[in-house]
Parts: C-alpha cells; sequence; structure tokens
C-alpha cells in the first residue's frame, strides 16, 4: 500500500463522514436517535489516541506493508467509523437489492433472511455470521431462523456494540459476538452447522485464506452463503477509469 492510496483512505473516511453526517443524515426515523451512544460508546480521549494511531499509518506507510500490520490498521478504521456507519446506515452495513412496496428496512431484513433460508438450518443450529459488525444481520438472522449466531468482527468496539444491541433486542441468548481475526478463528474445526458472510471477506488480502477458514470450523456437508461485491464481464483491467473506481471502492471501505 503506497503514500498516495494511504492518502486517498484518509481523504475517502473524512468525505464519508461528511456524506453520511452532513448530507445522507440519520437512518433511523426523523425525530430519533440514530446512533445510542449510551452502551460504550469511545470516550473523546480514546478517539483522540485512534485519530493518532490512524494517522501515523499515512505518515509512515511501509509500516503497514506487512500482512502482519494490517489487521492494526483495520481495527483503528474501525474504531474510527463504526459510529458514523450507524448513523449513515443503521445496524446493518451493506447494500440491499429495493424490492417494491418494501422500505428499505424491510428489503434489508428480507436480503439477510434469504442467506440463512439458503443455508437451510433449523432452529437450535449454530451458525456463523464471518464478519459481523455490530451485528445487524446476525438479529434478524436469529430472529427469523431461531438458529444461534456466533459472530466474529475483528475490532472489539464492534464487539460491544454487537453486545449491547443483542441485549436491547432481547436477542442475546441466541446473539454471540467473538473478537478476532476471520483469517486466524478461534473456533474448532468442525463446530458449525452453517455460515454466511454479507460484504465482508472481500476486505481480506487473500480469499483463498479465510474461506479455507470457514471451511475448516464448517461440519461436514454443512453450507457457507456469501454476499460479495464482484465485477462484471464489462470491467475491464485495461480502462483506467475502471480500475480507478475499483482501487477506490477498495481503499475507502477498509
Amino acid at each position: 500500500m503506497d503514500s498516495l492510496s494511504l492518502f486517498c483512505t484518509g481523504a475517502l473516511l473524512a468525505g464519508g463522514l461528511y456524506w453520511f453526517v452532513c448530507v445522507l443524515g440519520p437512518a433511523e426515523q426523523k425525530g430519533k436517535r440514530a446512533v445510542d451512544l449510551s452502551g460504550g460508546s469511545i470516550s473523546a480521549e480514546k478517539v483522540r489516541d485512534n485519530y493518532k494511531q490512524y494517522w501515523s499509518f499515512f505518515r509512515r506507510p511501509k509500516e503497514i506493508e506487512t500482512a502482519e500490520k494490517v489487521p492494526d490498521f483495520v481495527d483503528t478504521f474501525y474504531n474510527l467509523v463504526t459510529d458514523i456507519y450507524e448513523w449513515g446506515w443503521g445496524q446493518s452495513f451493506h447494500f440491499s437489492p429495493s424490492i417494491p412496496g418494501k422500505s428499505h428496512r424491510d428489503a434489508t431484513r428480507l436480503h439477510e433472511e434469504m442467506a440463512v433460508d439458503l443455508i437451510d438450518v433449523k432452529p437450535g443450529d449454530r451458525i456463523l455470521d464471518v464478519g459481523c459488525g455490530v451485528g445487524g444481520p446476525m438479529r434478524a438472522i436469529a430472529a427469523h431462523s431461531r438458529a444461534k449466531v456466533v459472530g466474529i468482527t475483528i475490532n472489539d468496539y464492534q464487539v460491544n456494540r454487537a453486545r449491547m444491541h443483542n441485549k436491547k433486542a432481547g436477542l442475546d441468548s441466541l446473539c454471540e459476538v467473538v473478537c478476532g481475526n476471520f483469517l486466524e478463528m478461534p473456533f474448532q474445526d468442525n463446530s458449525f452447522d452453517g455460515a454466511y458472510s454479507i460484504e465482508a471477506t472481500c476486505h481480506a488480502p487473500k480469499l483463498e485464506d479465510v474461506y479455507a477458514e470457514v471451511f475448516r470450523v464448517l461440519k461436514p456437508g454443512s453450507l457457507y452463503v456469501s454476499y460479495e461485491w464482484v465485477t462484471t464481464e464489462k470491467y475491464r483491467a485495461d480502462n483506467p477509469e475502471h480500475v480507478e473506481v475499483i482501487q477506490g471502492i477498495e481503499r475507502g471501505d477498509a
């Protein structure tokens, strides 16, 4: 990751803050707080510390050129943007197709429920959410399927947010959140009845590594469903404009 790439990431982060807060506005209904920070928000001192840490990567870009440094960079990124994401996206940090006659919230919920329907789990099954964020999909899927959902996220602040939301939704008995790297998951082999990821594993340095981990923790014959960003047949690697768009998305969304 060169200095230009890092600078672009920082610029996109600042632009994203402006877009979510000043243009897009809250994801929840008007007049209600979109982000309830009463459940373990980052203190002002910690925000300043994380901001300094984040920008230190830009001043010393060679420090994150190795894979070992990437988790620290990503963790710092999510310390800074999680509240912004909740403000703009709600609790589900992903896109979903519009459905005529349905609200955006309902379309998002149906999109999430379809993932677990494809896995075909039963109530009481144990399934894995690979890259769970603050757990929006986890809660929708647990309520829909009555399966026990275990989510993993690399960011401890997101773990605290997810646990708070799980408890408020009355789903903490079905939803468990673990802090960890999905490239080295702290789960036993053959321990899940199914797994899914929603716009999460595309952030892995190598897809083969995270897919190998998912395969390891799944019971034989279990299914894994993934929603991811993909390029279409119209994408041309020799088209500078196409490449710039793809790289901008990659840099700006961790």
